[in-house]
């Protein structure tokens, strides 16, 4: 199982992959650790990532970058404008209301929206991802901003779909660079201590088009996001643009070109001005320059940083905004903040550094965090906590809700009803259960088949303007249909006294770790009153009780018994019954998901064809250079020169053909139908080329082992004196036929003209030498036999028993004097 995380930038992508070392983050087909977040669109085949960015110049208005600004968002969206001037490709309104790029394609002008973009581009992740890993790339991570809305994060995840990666959690880039700094720290308070108090710490986010700020606090094993704020429009090319703009005024002015009206070189002094910036970053003064820009011109200029910090003033005031915002929220003052952690590669422009000193001093700025991959990083620490295959150390994260969600649902007699289920600062995940009272008209139920539906959608609330939220995206989230509701039961529930009954509907609603609204599930409450059966021993004292009544009390009046004693028990029983839920949402229908999945298939098909194809030409091409030098210098013995010159012609036939009009545009079984027809000629004489090359090494450790041979067995030691003399003479006559044969054989080969096949091939000598140690081996390695060990054996108890018998006569004659003295004595004494 793959544990992937993916920081999906606007500018690069970053991939790290938990391993069981840790957590990597792996390399493209190029060896970067960040990958260009582009597509481009050639006349034959995609170029994805690293291969995009090369065509970003030649293939101009065919590139597309913005990839994940514009998943989802329609084309009526009002920061499109705002987007346009970063994207060469031209905008369109494709599928369903979303923007779309035009591009030129296999001969054809089509249009792809931006969710089947960043679903390309994903594709070409998951190819040197699994390329990099080793195994198959299914189960991922992937971050977005904080500040994306239901639609734009429902984009990402059908865009994943539709290269067949499952998402196991959406996280928002904050979230995921402080759960990267949360899992590694060990000093953090401990919950368990009354004393302690949490850490807090901000995650200042500056990355190429956005700015987000995020208030966490910490404590041991868990993280709590307790406010957020974004400038949605104030990143690095924000800054890269002010560059542009002055130097478009004064280059108009200096060289007399409207760098303007040329889209291309406006395109060109922003990648110079990027430049410009990252060096100012660490130096006071540097050149612009950019050769051949427009009309043949160079253009050049100083640049001092204080010039730039003067010209991007009104961008690094902005910056303290969303900072004041995202304490206001989380209900912190910038002195209870003990670290702030710098995230994002435009965090290094030293006035955005100055301006976090002047709010929250010096010594607080942190750049523990690699500002340029902590995302990725924290996306896959997220994958191995959701993984069952790695133990990662417990760690909750908990996150925080950055508009609020509203649910509506109408009924007959209160008409619509209005909810903020979560509203903002909501913990994510949460979970919320309504309560949904249903009337149930007998007209209405025939009419719909027995069954009433309700319906629950949901918006983004009325203070979303507090938090500037995209409002070009639309507020609405989704509708669900809950079915199914019918009477159930005897309905006992009445409002006023009226003669309809309700139905109580218990709806779980759930607003999920990806930060996406959804209906759980649905049931009807059926509440009911029962009889309790009396268990055994009630029942026994029951009827005892009856019977000392009748003793006690038979001249009492039968009417003076309580009724109310006979009665049965009874209780209240709640019986749920599921609903159906039908959800609607900003999500792509499966019909439209299947058919980009399909041409997903079919551009892929075409670009490993193309790409196939490409190798097989370079495979020819290279065949006919490698092998006209080889019969000039190398092979030239090894063919005659009627041979030669043939073979010779046809590889500068061969050669004229490549660069013509038709071996341009052959495609990929024609160039190998042709470099099979050319090794037909070259690979003999390659062959005896090589055997002439490979023989004496062959030879000579045949003849080395069948003199190792001989002299083990006519050495006449010790080694061989249990092996038969017979056996040896088999060993040394099989030897002897070898070295026979090879001799011959040498001499044939030598007599031969190298142009001829040679009579015996290094294969065959191989196999000579294999057939005798197959022979001999067996014999020479024949084991002694083992020693006679049996007899000595016999020796030894032989001795034994012999001891024994000496020892009993031994002791029988000691026996019989001491009977002898014994019986002299009772003579003397009687």
């Amino acid at each position: 199982m793959s544990v992937v995380g993916i920081d999906f930038g606007n500018l690069n992508t970053v991939v790290a992959v938990a391993r069981n070392r840790g957590i990597d983050v792996i390399v493209n087909e190029v060896s970067n650790r960040a990958t260009p977040s582009l597509v481009s669109f050639g006349e034959k085949q995609r170029y994805l990532g690293e291969s995009a960015k090369t065509q970003e110049i030649s293939n101009f208005k065919n590139t597309v970058a913005g990839l994940k600004r514009l998943a989802g968002r329609p084309f009526s969206d009002p920061d499109i404008q705002i987007e346009k001037k970063f994207i060469n490709a031209n905008l369109v309104e494709g599928e369903r209301g979303e923007v779309a790029a035009s591009v030129f394609y296999q001969g054809d002008q089509r249009s792809f929206t931006f969710t089947q973009l960043c679903a390309m581009f994903l594709g070409k992740v998951k190819e040197f991802t699994g390329k990099e890993i080793k195994t198959p790339v299914t189960d991922v991570v992937i971050s977005c901003p904080g500040w994306f809305t239901d639609r734009q994060r429902r984009a990402i995840l059908d865009a994943a779909d539709v290269v067949g990666l499952t998402v196991l959690r959406l996280m928002n880039d904050s979230t995921a660079a402080a759960l990267g700094y949360g899992i590694t720290k060990l000093d953090l308070p401990d919950p368990s201590d009354a004393n302690a108090k949490p850490r807090n710490v901000v995650f200042f986010d500056l990355g190429h088009s956005s700015c987000q700020v995020a208030v966490v606090s910490f404590v041991k094993g868990k993280l709590v996001v307790k406010g957020t704020a974004y400038d949605r429009n104030l990143g690095g090319r924000d800054f890269d643009e002010v560059l542009v703009e002055h130097y478009a005024k004064e280059f108009s002015t200096k060289y007399k070109i409207d760098i303007n009206s040329n889209a291309k070189a406006k395109f060109r002094l922003r990648q110079a001005a990027e430049k410009v910036k990252k060096i100012l970053s660490a130096n006071a003064v540097t050149m612009l320059n950019v050769e051949c820009i427009m009309d043949d011109k160079d253009v050049s200029a100083q640049v001092q940083r204080s010039d730039f910090e003067e010209w991007a003033a009104p961008l690094v005031e902005r910056l303290s905004v969303p900072i004041k915002e995202a304490l206001a929220a989380a209900g912190i003052t910038p002195e209870e903040v003990e670290f702030v952690e710098l995230v994002g590669g435009s965090t290094r422009i030293p006035a955005v550094k100055q301006t976090l000193s002047d709010l929250f001093g010096a010594n607080k700025l942190s750049t523990t965090l690699n500002q340029d991959e902590a995302v990725a990083r924290g996306c896959a620490l997220q994958c191995a906590m959701i993984s069952p295959v790695f133990k990662v150390r417990d760690f909750a994260v908990q996150d925080w809700n950055s508009y609020p969600i509203e649910l509506a649902w109408s009924s007959p007699e209160k008409g619509d009803t209005t909810m903020e289920a979560f509203p903002i600062g909501n913990a994510i995940p949460s979970n919320k259960v309504l309560s949904i009272y249903r009337a149930l008209n007998d007209d209405e139920l025939s009419a719909q088949g027995g069954s009433v539906a309700v319906d629950i959608e949901a918006n983004y609330g009325e203070k979303r303007a507090e938090r500037h939220f995209p409002e070009g995206t639309g507020r609405w989230i989704g509708k669900w249909t809950v079915k199914g509701i019918k009477k159930v039961g005897t309905p006992e529930s009445q409002t006023n006294g009226a003669s309809a009954p309700k139905a109580s509907i218990k709806v779980k609603t759930k607003l999920d770790g990806n930060g996406l609204v959804a209906v759980d599930s649905a049931t009807q409450i059926e509440e009911t009153v029962v009889p309790v059966e009396p268990t055994k021993l009630e029942a026994e004292k029951k009827e005892e009780g009856a019977a000392s009544m009748d003793v006690d009390n038979s001249a009492e009046s039968p009417a003076a018994e309580s009724p109310a004693a006979d009665a049965p028990k009874t209780k209240r029983v709640t019986i749920k019954h599921n609903l159906t839920v039908v959800a609607q949402t900003t999500a792509a229908p499966a019909e439209i998901l299947n058919k980009w999945k399909d041409e997903e298939g079919q551009m892929s098909a075409a670009d490993r064809l193309v790409i196939d194809t490409a190798e097989a030409r370079n495979a020819l091409e290279e065949y006919v250079y490698d092998t006209r030098s080889k019969l000039e210098m190398a092979w030239s013995e090894y063919t005659t020169e009627d041979d030669r010159s043939t073979f010779m012609k046809k590889l500068n036939d061969m050669e004229e053909w490549l660069y013509s009009d038709e071996g341009e545009n052959a495609g990929k079984g024609v160039y190998l139908e042709k470099l099979k027809e050319l090794k037909k000629l070259g690979d003999p004489i390659r062959r005896r080329f090589l055997e002439h090359e490979e023989r004496p090494r062959t030879e000579k450790h045949l003849r080395d082992y069948i003199n190792s041979v001989l002299v083990n067995v006519s050495a006449g030691d010790d080694r061989y004196a249990h092996i038969p003399k017979e056996d040896l003479d088999k060993v040394a006559k099989e030897a002897q036929t070898k070295l026979n044969w090879l001799n011959d054989s040498i001499a044939k080969i030598n007599e031969q003209p190298k142009h001829q096949d040679p009579a015996i091939t290094v294969d065959q000598i191989n196999k000579e030498r294999e057939s005798l140690h197959i022979f001999a081996t067996p014999i020479l390695n024949k084991p002694k036999p083992a020693p006679k060990v049996e007899k000595k054996e016999e020796k030894k108890e032989a001795k034994k028993g012999e001891a024994k018998e000496d020892k009993m006569e031994t002791d029988e004659k000691e026996g019989s004097d001491e009977g002898a003295k014994d019986e002299g004595n009772r003579m003397d004494v009687d």
